[in-house]
């Protein structure tokens, strides 16, 4: 009886050690959208930012397994986060396009070599 009791104890001792599947996911949203936050517009490839999609498809559908567990506070923090990354990512899109009108502007209203 006394060992089934430690190893019940032991059992609720662990699982009260597990990290909230939820607050796991925020975490790792969060280290990734401050990440993509983090990477300048001007030296940041095309293809890292198409890498940097898959990973955030792969978290959107993780957040909709959690969503229905999630609080008011942990939906705002999502959201907040979910709109930084958006308005990286449309940081880095504006400013790749910008360049690029601006190369073909150049070349056309350039200066002519005779």
């Amino acid at each position: 009886m006394r060992k089934l009791l430690l190893f019940a104890l032991a059992l609720w001792f662990a699982s009260s050690l597990m990290a909230d599947p939820v607050s796991d996911f925020l975490n790792r949203y969060e280290l990734f959208v401050n990440g993509v936050a983090a990477l300048d517009s001007k030296t940041t490839e095309a293809e890292t930012m198409d890498s940097l999609t898959v990973v955030y498809k792969a978290l959107t559908k993780e957040y909709k397994t959690h969503k229905k567990q999630m609080t008011q506070i942990q939906l705002e923090k999502y959201y907040n986060l979910k709109a930084k990354y958006q308005k990286s990512v449309a940081v880095f899109r504006t400013k790749r396009g910008a360049s690029a009108v601006g190369s073909w502007v150049k070349g056309v209203f350039g200066k002519k070599n005779d």
